[in-house]
């Protein structure tokens, strides 16, 4: 299992042999009110801090547009000096565009 920001492999299995990850939302309740499994992310937890810090109101804005005008499965983002993009399975981001539009 990968995170979905820096790409690289979790950083360590728990006892039972699953991957370690956070699950961080995409978008805050006021871009998305409706809790969806889609509007989740796969973080390491230095990517998932690095989300909390930088992703603001201002970045989800921008973020909803990019997902929803999405022709690749990688979404461009800034985590402060940090140029990097959210990959994303075709599956994953095929639902995500869905709902986005459905709240529209």
């Amino acid at each position: 299992m990968i995170c979905q920001i820096c790409k690289r492999e979790m950083p360590f299995k728990k006892r039972d042999g699953t991957h370690y990850f956070e699950k961080k939302e995409m978008l805050a309740r006021k871009f998305l009110p409706k809790e969806d499994e889609a509007n989740f992310l796969a973080l390491c937890p230095v990517c998932a801090a690095k989300y909390k810090e930088f992703v603001n109101d201002d970045v989800m804005g921008d973020l909803w547009e990019a997902v929803v005008s999405a022709d690749s499965c990688e979404i461009p983002i800034s985590l402060g000096d940090e140029n990097t993009g959210i990959c994303f399975v075709e599956t994953h981001l095929c639902d995500l565009k869905t709902i986005l539009e459905c709240e529209s």
